[in-house]
């Protein structure tokens, strides 16, 4: 899916307003329930239409879609990379509110194998856990960091410098995509980012029947990075028996890490990413007719092709209703449901982040010593889980209850670079 028009974007809210009315049943009722009234709809954000969006594409044929605002010189530049089966233009809620802050964000699935994860053998034939080792595992997170390597050397070499300032730059990413972006900021590599921002970051896996720690040792920064995760943070892979292990993709006692840490925010709504038409218009419909059913099927497809989610559709950011309804009247665990998650901490915060270490903003610094340690509240987790409808066998994901993550002591935070 390419970023929507201004058509396509007006046609999508007007379908998830839908829900927002008297459904089957009349108003006041949902599928003939009576005293059942659906929240109101939480408007999906929309493009500034001063904003420019335009693809290119890298030699090797690696899809790339470029977003900023035109004119005002070089502007810094914030580097997207999505997560499994997303496209160059997932995480729209993300790259939307860096780029009306005046950054350029460029953003680029690196693998094709992250691509077309759930088109995979492993994802057909239900072995999901194995497909997690596979892409969070050695061999493809070498890849993925040389490809991203590369890219990222042909964007400077090719795109104007008198439009980006790619000597201002923070790496974001979501899943695999944070794993890469916690990879650069490891010290070492020839070219590293001032900063790097990690959305769901996840630990390495160790391989199966490894006798000994669950993970390998965390990722050891020498750049500043904001790492952002949610108590219901749920390893959709089942690699994670609760959201608090994403703790220990860091060294908790460095003081280059800051967290967020969300309330309630599933793991499909940390991605940020829109639902197509088709999946609004689905979600809806299914919702009202008090359907319960696995999310969008999205993702995948060939270079530049697809959906946004892919198995990641599922979940969502608020708690079901009766009979598999979210709260608004859409279907629980939709990619529409998802995109309504509350991400306005997570959001400012990474504004706070760019401004800071881009820009050498000294109130955004401050904002940023003031987060608080980061903490795991396992009782919203575990409610959060059972609200939502038990995976089906085959499925990736499973509720659990996450133990207490231990609180830390309030770090300094590391000057700008």
């Amino acid at each position: 899916m390419r970023l929507p028009t201004p058509v396509r974007l007006a046609s999508l809210a007007a379908v998830l307003c839908l829900c927002a009315c008297g459904g089957p049943g009349g108003p006041g009722g949902h599928g003939g329930r009576p005293g059942f009234a659906p929240e109101p709809i939480t408007p999906l954000p929309t493009l500034d239409a001063a904003l420019r969006v335009s693809h290119v594409e890298l030699p090797d044929g690696l899809p790339v879609e470029l977003l900023r605002r035109p004119g005002g010189g070089a502007l810094p530049v914030v580097v997207y990379l999505p997560g499994l089966g997303q496209h160059e233009s997932a995480g729209q809620r993300w790259k939307w509110a860096w780029a009306e802050a005046g950054y350029a964000v460029v953003s680029l699935q690196p693998l094709d194998e992250d691509l077309n994860a759930w088109r995979s053998e492993l994802a057909r034939t239900g072995e999901f856990a194995a497909l997690g080792r596979l892409h969070y595992g050695p061999g493809l997170r070498e890849q993925r960091l040389k490809a991203t390597q590369t890219a990222l050397a042909q964007l400077r070499a090719s795109l104007p410098a008198a439009e980006l300032d790619w000597q201002r730059v923070v790496v974001a990413g979501y899943e695999t995509g944070a794993q890469t972006a916690l990879d650069l900021a490891r010290p070492g590599p020839a070219w590293q980012p001032q900063g790097v921002l990690a959305i769901s970051p996840q630990p390495e896996p160790a391989p199966p029947m490894t006798v000994g720690p669950a993970t390998p040792a965390p990722t050891p920064l020498g750049v500043p990075a904001l790492l952002v995760s949610s108590d219901a943070d749920l390893d959709p892979l089942s690699l994670l028996r609760e959201s608090a292990q994403r703790l220990g993709v860091v060294d908790a006692a460095s003081p280059w890490a800051r967290w967020v840490v969300l309330h309630g925010t599933s793991h499909a709504g940390l991605a940020g990413t829109l639902p197509t038409l088709h999946e609004a218009e689905q979600d809806v419909r299914r919702g009202m007719s008090r359907g319960v059913g696995a999310g969008g099927e999205g993702g995948g497809g060939r270079r530049g092709r697809g959906g946004g989610g892919g198995m990641y559709g599922e979940g969502g950011g608020g708690g079901a209703g009766a009979a598999g309804v979210a709260r608004g009247g859409l279907r629980s665990g939709s990619a529409s449901e998802a995109a309504r998650a509350d991400l306005r901490q997570a959001l400012q915060a990474s504004l706070d982040f760019l401004a800071a270490h881009l820009r050498g903003d000294t109130a955004a610094q401050a904002r940023l010593q003031n987060l608080p340690p980061p903490r795991f509240d396992p009782l919203a987790a575990s409610a959060d889980a059972q609200r939502r409808p038990q995976p089906r066998p085959g499925r990736p994901g499973g509720p659990g209850a996450p133990d207490p993550a231990t609180r830390g002591d309030a770090r300094p935070e590391p000057p700008p670079r």
